[in-house]
């Protein structure tokens, strides 16, 4: 029996061993997928020992691992390069990581059909933030803004510029056709939140609770939920693995959302 795992800081209550191991039932495979709980004192030791592990075939890394995976692999494809992050492993001969965050945060808001023109506005720039704003960006978005506590510079496609304060963004926030938090909370004051027009989509990437601190703060926007993002990131990670793309069917969605009330 192969195995697979997430590995991180507070795993224990991730979703993705549900989702993966949904997937192996209903495709007969031969594996099992669980958590590998680690702090930062201790992670390349325990990454040093699972590799060496015969079963292991491979795995998903979550914050804030994403960049010190990286010294253990043998590759990289081009978006973990141009990330600086991998959440994706394939343990082979050579062991390869990808990143299929920026992808998984892309599909997960396929349906909307949001013109390319159109004000988007980021919330936090971490792990996941960069990510997203490398996939929209590479998917020619033009008009993105990102909004973080402190100065960070942001550098993809020749796309050089800086975050901003929270403090300026309100001439901003009036005109956002896509609000995306990529923060554990609400970073929004309470006039900030009222500031956001009833037409904006308002996502978060926080899958628990379903309804986050900040998708309660918007009582009549559309909303796109953060078990979004990781459904739709784990489509391209089993396909690394196994060649083939799973179907997120109604049995799936319907046990992640029973965890995550």
């Amino acid at each position: 029996m192969k195995n697979y795992f997430v590995i991180g800081n507070k795993v224990s209550k991730s979703l993705s061993p549900t989702i993966f191991n949904h997937w192996f039932n209903k495709y007969i495979i031969n594996a099992r997928y669980s958590f590998v709980e680690v702090n930062k004192k201790n992670f390349h030791k325990v990454m040093l020992n699972k590799l060496n592990e015969k079963n292991v075939a491979g795995f998903n890394v979550t914050t804030p691992f994403k960049k010190d995976i990286i010294e253990h692999l043998n590759t990289t494809n081009i978006h973990a390069k141009k990330i600086g992050a991998v959440n994706c492993v394939k343990v082979e001969k050579k062991i390869r990581g990808i990143n299929t965050d920026w992808a998984g945060y892309l599909n997960s808001i396929k349906g909307l059909k949001i013109h390319k023109t159109k004000k988007i506005l980021i919330l936090g720039y971490g792990g996941a933030a960069q990510a997203i704003v490398y996939g929209l960006l590479s998917s020619g978005y033009k008009n993105v803004t990102v909004f973080n506590r402190s100065k960070k510079t942001i550098n993809f496609y020749k796309h050089k510029t800086y975050t901003k304060k929270y403090s300026l963004i309100e001439k901003h926030i009036t005109k956002a056709d896509l609000l995306i938090n990529t923060t554990p909370t609400n970073p929004l004051n309470r006039k900030q939140t009222k500031s956001v027009c009833e037409k904006a989509v308002v996502s978060d990437i926080v899958y628990r609770p379903k309804q986050t601190v900040f998708l309660k703060s918007f009582k009549k926007n559309k909303k796109i939920y953060g078990i979004s993002m990781l459904i739709e990131q784990a489509v391209p990670t089993f396909y690394l693995w196994f060649g083939f793309e799973p179907t997120v069917d109604d049995k799936l969605i319907k046990k992640l959302n029973l965890k995550i009330k």
